[in-house]
């Protein structure tokens, strides 16, 4: 692996971070300045008229559960207007998962370093495995389950944080059981839900148990939020070409560098390749979608299928031939944190050794009617790296 020095000590700053989740605080706690705004993944959208239809459905969805339209059809026309503001989350230290929305009366999880609790970074608790905005279609139950996740929910997870949960061991304990933590979950998810449940003796309501149990994906919020925060510490670091952030949001993808904060690079979303289940033949998939991005540029997801088997076998054949090489040239240096793997993103790297990371995402389809069609990968080019890399002026 090369570093430059720049590079190296953004680097370390990013193996001194901590995360831990320490809390639940409101959106409008957090984007206090905007009343009347929608967050989704990725970078800016250059114009509302390409928003595509999986997202343009879960911002309706959220306008109507905020009460600021009746229909959907009138939250539609009131985006397109601009008497509803949308913005991109991450601008806001907020990360979304694929076509997911956060508004402004929802529930936010507060990961914070905790050698530097000023640092912290958000995001909205994982909505299941069934009624999800981040499928953008038009669930009917939608409405229902996201007052019963931001109320009951949230209501009963606040006091069980009262000590902090120490985030990185329990990253490493579901890599070393097979969790890839972007694709595959589950073991994650478990150790999460069993250190809410043993908080203390008092009986878990029956719909919280059952929730939270067959959650498999509940904690891949916890890990994006994570990842953005261990990224986000690098920010400012003069030279330095390690990515801060990245997303897509289905019609663009964006990354940030360390060395020019506040600044997306953009390309075309690129395509996620991967199986389409038979129910769903013929239909097609958005580009890359969401800001779980994050967590493959950190070292996760596309980057551990060497210690992912179920995730390799489910995404072999999409594969490009070098997959099992790509942390290598793409990432930065170890991170005791992941158990001595590889970690961060580096612009320089991906350049010199011709290699960037792999992205492991749900196929969000494209007309916004059914959701996720499958399951997939995209890999980001190299070429995306040097135009990085040269409108930085590195």
């Amino acid at each position: 692996m090369l570093l430059s020095a720049a590079d190296q000590l953004a680097f370390d700053r990013v193996s001194e971070c901590r995360p831990q989740w320490v809390g639940m605080c409101q959106v409008s706690d957090v984007v206090a300045e905007q009343k009347n705004v929608l967050l989704y993944a990725g970078p800016p959208f250059s114009s509302v008229d390409i928003i595509p239809a999986p997202v343009m459905n879960s911002l309706c969805v959220g306008a109507v559960w905020e009460g600021w339209a009746k229909t959907y059809a009138q939250a539609k026309d009131l985006i397109l207007q601009g008497q509803i503001k949308i913005a991109s989350a991450q601008d806001h230290n907020i990360v979304v998962p694929l076509a997911g929305v956060v508004s402004p009366s929802m529930q936010l999880m507060v990961i914070v370093d905790a050698n530097n609790p000023s640092a912290r970074k958000y995001s909205v608790l994982n909505e299941g495995m069934v009624h999800c905005t981040r499928l953008g279609k038009l669930d009917p139950e939608l409405q229902g389950h996201l007052t019963w996740l931001n109320g009951e929910l949230s209501e009963w997870i606040k006091p069980r944080l009262l000590t902090p949960i120490d985030l990185l061991p329990i990253i490493e304990a579901a890599l070393n059981e097979g969790d890839d933590c972007h694709g595959r979950t589950i073991a994650g998810s478990a150790l999460l839900a069993d250190w809410l449940f043993k908080v203390d003796d008092n009986d878990v309501p029956e719909a919280i148990e059952t929730f939270l149990k067959g959650a498999m994906a509940f904690a891949l919020n916890v890990w994006m939020a994570a990842s953005s925060l261990m990224m986000s510490v690098a920010e400012g670091v003069e030279g330095a070409s390690l990515i801060t952030k990245a997303g897509g949001n289905g019609h663009d993808f964006g990354v940030q560098i360390a060395t020019k904060p506040g600044v997306w690079f953009t390309m075309p979303a690129p395509e996620v390749k991967g199986a389409v289940e038979t129910a769903y033949a013929g239909r097609t998939a958005v580009g890359a979608i969401g800001d779980s991005a994050v967590v493959d540029f950190i070292g996760l997801g596309g980057q551990v299928l060497n210690t992912a088997p179920a995730s390799y076998n489910g995404l072999k054949d999409y594969l490009p031939e070098d997959a099992l090489n790509r942390p290598d040239k793409a990432l930065t240096a170890s991170l005791a944190g992941f158990g001595g793997r590889p970690a961060m993103t580096c612009a320089r790297q991906v350049v010199d050794h011709e290699g960037g990371p792999m992205v492991v995402l749900g196929m969000i389809e494209d007309r916004g009617e059914v959701g996720r069609i499958g399951g997939g990968v995209a890999d980001v080019p190299v070429s995306f790296f040097r135009q990085v890399l040269q409108e930085a002026g590195l």
